[in-house]
């Protein structure tokens, strides 16, 4: 046989197995991804519910993924504009990403209703995020997300939307209302949440003035992650937490040290998580009056996570005041044009750039 002849045929053998070994275009095709190793997990969801998702995979195999482990989910089915837009949300350009969003909404005229029902809810949460940067936004927000809410209280993103929604009320302090949606996620049965909601209680107590108790429910919160490797966002967030109360205590190398510890060990996918730990270190830095070193906390920020529109502003508006005194009075302004741009409405765009 020669060897043109062979190579032939064995092209032909591998593109034939190729053939039978891929899912037929035609099979429904959902795609699960997992927030804690970041794996893509395809097949057909066989069910959905406010606690989990079954996946049954091409090769027959049955996978549950907790909904506090969920990092993405694709629908088959969905519009093709879908994927984009969601991009486009993740690089925190909101305003285009709602626009692409609400254009997908409106000529929707698929039959996947899962896929209506998510898109629904990534508009609330795109609205949500806008409103941590403007409190014009906050009615909206809780309205549209108030809504999913009450449509969907047995769907997989219902205390996704929860914990959202009472973020956006404590940060504009509606602390009753905050706190009794985190109480009803504490009550859930999905541990992953009722941690972060526990986190989030700390936040208020800490925000009341009360650093003691707030450190006493973050330790809590990160006894409970012992060797559960699903619950390590809520560790991290914990961790967050107890910096927090260091540096409001003064224990501003204690701080440090914490938030480098959920630096190093937070996965790559925990953009917010790390994004504030960049922002707080900075804060850290600039309390000791460490310049050099804040100014490089919140570059990281800028360069590396633009995509978390709270914590993206606050770094610009800190580098903002940093870069001119530092000697590049270009950046500083650079830093405050992007910022008023981007953020118009942010509490940070109306700090001035050298306060």
């Amino acid at each position: 046989m020669n060897i043109f002849f062979q190579r032939t045929l064995q092209s032909a053998v591998a593109a034939t197995l190729l053939t039978f070994a891929m899912p037929s275009s035609s099979q429904a095709v959902d795609i699960v991804t997992r927030r804690s190793d970041n794996i893509a997990l395809r097949g057909e969801i066989t069910k959905m519910d406010n606690e989990q998702i079954v996946l049954k995979r091409t090769n027959g195999q049955e996978e549950t993924v907790s909904v506090a482990d969920l990092k993405s989910v694709q629908f088959d089915g969905e519009p093709s504009a879908l994927n984009p837009a969601r991009s486009t949300e993740r690089s925190g350009a909101l305003d285009s990403a709602l626009t692409k969003m609400l254009d997908i909404q409106k000529n929707f005229d698929g039959s996947s209703a899962p896929a209506k029902t998510d898109l629904a809810f990534i508009i609330a949460r795109i609205m949500g995020k806008q409103a941590l940067t403007d409190a014009a936004k906050v009615p909206a927000a809780i309205d549209e997300l108030n809504k999913f809410r009450t449509a969907n209280r047995k769907n997989f993103r219902y205390l996704e939307a929860t914990l959202l929604q009472a973020s956006i009320q404590a940060a504009s302090n509606q602390t009753d209302e905050a706190r009794t949606l985190l109480t009803e996620v504490q009550n859930s049965p999905v541990k992953g949440f009722q941690l972060e909601a526990g986190v989030q209680l700390g936040r208020l107590l800490l925000a009341s003035g009360d650093p003691a108790a707030a450190l006493t429910a973050f330790k809590d919160v990160a006894d409970k992650t012992t060797g559960d490797p699903l619950a390590k966002a809520a560790l991290y967030e914990a961790m967050l937490g107890k910096a927090l109360c260091q540096k409001q205590q003064g224990q501003l190398d204690e701080a440090i040290k914490t938030l480098n510890d959920v630096i190093a060990q937070a996965s790559e996918s925990e953009t917010e998580t790390l994004a504030e730990a960049w922002v707080r270190k900075g804060d850290c830095f600039r309390q000791k009056n460490q310049m050099k070193d804040a100014l490089m906390a919140y570059l990281h920020v800028d360069v590396l996570y633009p995509g978390e529109p709270a914590q993206h502003a606050e770094a610009l508006s800190r580098l903002a005041q940093l870069w001119g005194p530092g000697g590049h009075e270009d950046r500083a302004v650079e830093a405050q044009t992007r910022l008023t741009e981007r953020y118009p409405n942010s509490p940070w765009a109306k700090l001035p750039s050298g306060g």
